[in-house]
């Protein structure tokens, strides 16, 4: 289980999914971003940290803790998981492919994607499919409509991507809460990718 995030806390927290949730500091995982919850905690690992500012030093955070300042703590739970998710979205490496107007190398690198053997994780959401390849860690983006409508059509391509046994078909739901589809908004192009760490 690979996580995007740590978060140190002896209060439940939400959601661990993606998540490194634990109650000892000997237990956070070195180069991913840590949140502390409890303000004791903070100054007992930080004695430099300000309370008046929620950023300790680069990819470390605090909050109050739940009893302490509910409201505040709720805040800044939900803003550093948006931060998180937005890192990954930054980083990723996404690709459009778009049927209607590529060229014939873009045509051959799609029906390698397709077909090959790399690990894949793909996510079909409305008229849209995306593939997520963990090993290179390359998102590609296929308007199902424009496949419809070139005269190929969606459930040959989805076909092809079932029958490869190098695929994991990913419903977003079984998965992934609302509150974090929420944060992700239009970005969906990152779930395959949050689905790969699960393995």
């Amino acid at each position: 289980m690979k996580y995007i995030a740590n978060v140190l806390t002896t209060e439940k927290f939400d959601e661990n999914t993606y998540y490194n949730v634990v109650s000892d500091e000997h237990d956070l995982i070195e180069g991913i971003p840590t949140l502390i919850i409890g303000w004791e905690k903070t100054k007992e690992l930080y004695p430099d940290a300000s309370i008046l500012d929620w950023k300790v030093k680069d990819d470390v955070y605090w909050t109050y803790g739940r009893r302490v300042k509910r409201e505040r703590n709720e805040t800044d739970i939900k803003n550093f998981k948006k931060l998180m998710l937005s890192s990954i979205i930054e980083k990723a490496d996404y690709w459009f492919f778009n049927v209607l107007t590529a060229d014939k190398e873009e045509k051959i690198k799609f029906n390698i994607a397709l077909s090959d053997s790399r690990r894949k994780y793909v996510l079909v959401s409305g008229d849209m499919a995306y593939v997520f390849f963990p090993e290179t860690s390359e998102t590609i983006g296929i308007s199902l409509y424009d496949i419809d409508y070139s005269g190929v059509g969606r459930d040959k391509i989805l076909n092809t991507f079932k029958r490869n046994t190098s695929t994991t078909m990913v419903n977003e739901r079984d998965f992934i809460s609302y509150e974090t589809r929420d944060l992700i908004n239009n970005k969906k192009f990152i779930i395959p990718y949050l689905s790969s760490l699960n393995t």
